[in-house]
């Protein structure tokens, strides 16, 4: 308490002086206002004390002829005479045997005084006596004498409270004039210590405005004394000090700027892990601003496997004393995943003392998936090129093979066993022609068969094959979106694709676990768009989610390749790469999410179908005999056997006039001579292929039709062009053949 004291005391010139002075005039005032107090209160209670005797006296004096009358009406009078007496609480007359003959109260007279200081009066001498006296009240009573003679007693009760208001006013001045003698005490006090502390306290304030940071802080201290001399080289310093700020000031707001002006994340760390600092782009990506940053460690901000992960690579570089670099998954706070080409380096003070740490990291997510999806289109580009031109030769042999055995069939039926054997033929011929199908996908630009499609009713039709197609220990939940916009795609290849993924699913969870299919609608924002590689707008979305195994990073890196598999010889490779195929097909994309042990998540991208243009409906076109006795078909294939098949498909069924040309030099001299209503022309041809023939034929015969027959999936955009698939029946190619010919 007394070292409290003595700081409050000591803590400054001026609150010395005017402590002590406010001290003196205190202990001083209150002296003289007890001692003023104490003689008013004394002299008060002596003058309320003669007042009462005076008063009884006088109702004694008044009253002698009136008591000795017995004349109540008299002494009623007399004590109602004095009513106005300050502080007046009663007053009577008393006979000698204690009966009240007139009373203040009415209702008192004629009763006869009990109580105790009352009875006193009763053996009393005959003498004026104080009853009571204190502070509050004085009871008086005085004898009534007639001839000498005791006849009764005048007696008053006064109250003092006029006297004890008397002292609280008077305390209360001696209180205002002792506030004031401090007040004024103090006032000449400061003015005293103003004088003589001025110069220091200015010194003092101008210490305290540097170190809060004000600028152009500067001393007025016009002295001529020691205090001057001081104030004067203060401010001399104080100008150096503000001209060093204001320059570290403009080479901050530089770095500030610099930082703030880099998309790449940068942040700056003691060499306990503790953040110093950070730019704007780090600040977002963690979620929090940089005050919540600075003073906090990589614990505080992510997850503990995160920060495991960052204090590994900060201690690498802190034991190598030299620049590391190294690309690094990080999950953030908001829970996305980003790749980053992280250098750390450390920084040191002027005297080259490691201090800490700083980082820069460039986030090249994007840039590694379009690496990828670069890396992977060129393979898919060249896997279609080859299967393309395999599946060309391969159709040309499956065509020969089918279109032979469908016409063998039609001669050998009801022959056994050459009717079993040919029909097995042509289920061999069949299998072989759906797997060039599949391998065509690889080579396709753009779908073929596409039209207007609700994924919801696409999922559902398909969601019986799926189930199948899994174990009874997996669960599959739909939640398909409400009102689902439309998209524009070949539906056959959605199904593949949508049971491709399931199937890799199943696989995934071969204890079991749930696969939910999820579709809804989304807008995606330009933001979002550039990191999907998509053009920003409406999208219909697919997510197909599963409880299994997931995958790691190296295999999230390699699932879209072609011919890469987790399965070994179980497995083709070819599933996923093909989904990724149909999606860009269809100007989608495909986004894959999974980690290791958390399961895998597919979400495919369709935009929306904007367009009311849809597939017009198939019709049936029959070619009347005359028709086929009138056109000239001319027949265009570097493969004799198959034009000598496609040939004998079209005599058998009543065409005459059937030409053949082995390649497009031939084709197009055949044109000059004769009158060709129906081109039939392959596409892979040596010396000139099919669009060739055809543009150059167009021109020479505009109103010449044109029919492709190709075991290649290269496109045309002309509209006018028609084309069927090899390996072609001979029902497919007659309706072919008549809806081209019967068209207006």
């Amino acid at each position: 308490m007394f070292k409290s004291l003595q700081r409050v005391w000591t803590k400054s010139i001026a609150r010395q002086l005017m402590i002590g002075i406010a001290l003196v005039h205190a202990v001083l005032m209150t002296i003289f206002v007890i001692d003023l107090v104490a003689r008013e209160k004394s002299f008060l209670v002596d003058l309320s004390r003669k007042q009462a005797i005076g008063l009884a006296e006088t109702l004694a004096t008044n009253g002698t002829s009136w008591v000795l009358a017995q004349d109540f009406i008299g002494m009623e009078e007399i004590i109602n005479s004095q009513s106005g007496f300050p502080g007046l609480k009663y007053a009577m007359y008393l006979d000698t045997a204690g009966k009240v003959l007139a009373y203040t109260d009415l209702k008192q007279v004629g009763k006869y005084i009990n109580d105790e200081i009352s009875k006193s009066l009763l053996t009393a001498k005959p003498a004026t006596i104080t009853l009571i006296d204190h502070s509050g009240f004085i009871d008086i009573a005085t004898p009534i004498y007639a001839q000498k003679q005791q006849i009764g007693w005048a007696r008053v009760g006064i109250s003092r409270i006029g006297i004890t208001e008397n002292i609280n006013h008077v305390s209360q001045n001696g209180l205002i004039y002792t506030t004031a003698a401090i007040l004024i005490g103090t006032l000449f006090a400061w003015f005293m210590g103003r004088g003589l502390t001025s110069g220091l306290r200015q010194l003092s304030q101008a210490t305290h405005s540097m170190i809060k940071g004000e600028q152009n802080v500067h001393c007025e201290v016009d002295r001529h004394d020691e205090l001057g001399v001081l104030g004067r080289d203060f401010n001399a310093m104080l100008t150096i000090i503000n001209d060093n700020e204001k320059t570290l000031a403009k080479n901050v707001a530089l770095l500030r700027g610099l930082l703030d002006s880099i998309p790449d994340l940068v942040f700056y760390k003691n060499m306990q892990g503790c953040y110093l600092g950070c730019n704007n782009a780090f600040a977002k990506r963690v979620g929090r601003p940089e005050s919540e940053i600075v003073g906090k460690t990589d614990y505080d901000l992510f997850s503990q496997d995160m920060a495991d992960f960052f204090k590994e690579k900060d201690q690498i570089a802190l034991n190598n004393n030299k620049p590391q670099q190294n690309e690094e998954w990080v999950k953030y706070p908001d829970g996305r995943r980003v790749l980053l080409n992280t250098l750390k380096t450390l920084f040191y003070t002027p005297a080259g003392e490691s201090i800490g740490l700083i980082g820069i990291s460039r986030n090249i997510t994007q840039l590694r998936e379009q690496e990828q999806q670069l890396r992977r289109s060129r393979k898919m580009d060249a896997l279609g090129k080859l299967t393309g031109g395999v599946a060309h030769d391969y159709n040309n042999m499956l065509g020969i093979i089918l279109g032979y055995a469908e016409l063998l069939q039609e001669e050998v039926t009801g022959q056994e066993p050459l009717a079993t054997y040919t029909e097995n033929i042509i289920k061999a011929g069949k299998r072989g022609a759906s797997l060039t199908r599949k391998l065509l996908t690889f080579s396709k630009s753009s779908p073929e068969n596409v039209h207007s499609v609700d994924l919801n009713c696409a999922i559902q039709d398909s969601l019986q094959m799926i189930e199948k197609s899994l174990t009874v220990s997996i669960k599959v939940d739909l939640k398909l979106g409400k009102e689902l916009w439309p998209v524009r795609l070949d539906v056959d290849d959605f199904d593949n694709a949508l049971l491709n993924i399931c199937i890799n699913a199943g696989h995934a969870m071969e204890n079991g676990g749930h696969l939910q299919i999820v579709t809804a609608n989304k807008n995606v924002p330009s933001e979002e768009a550039a990191r999907l590689t998509v053009t920003p707008g409406d999208y219909v979305t697919v997510l197909i989610a599963d409880t299994g195994i997931g995958m790691d990073d190296e295999t999230m890196s390699q699932v879209f390749d072609p011919f890469f598999s987790t399965k070994g010889a179980m497995g083709t490779g070819l599933g996923l790469s093909q989904v990724y195929g149909f999606v860009s097909r269809s100007n989608g994309t495909v986004e894959l999410n999974s980690s290791p042990g958390a399961g895998t998540t597919f979400t495919l991208y369709f935009p929306k179908n904007v367009s009311k243009q849809d597939e017009k409906t198939e019709k049936h076109h029959l070619v009347s005999s005359e028709i086929k006795n009138e056109v000239t078909i001319l027949i265009v294939d570097d493969e004799e056997l198959l034009s000598a098949l496609t040939k004998k498909i079209l005599s058998q069924s009543g065409f005459l006039k059937l030409l053949t040309a082995a390649s497009g030099k031939e084709a197009l001299a055949i044109l000059a001579k004769n009158r060709v209503d129906l081109l039939l022309t392959d596409i892979i041809m040596p010396d000139m292929n099919g669009h060739e023939l055809a543009t150059r034929a167009k021109k020479a015969h505009p109103e010449i039709k044109i029919l492709f027959i190709s075991g290649y999936s290269e496109e045309t955009n002309d509209s006018a062009i028609k084309k069927i698939q090899k390996p072609v029946k001979a029902k497919e190619l007659l309706a072919q053949v008549s809806m081209v010919l019967t068209e207006t």
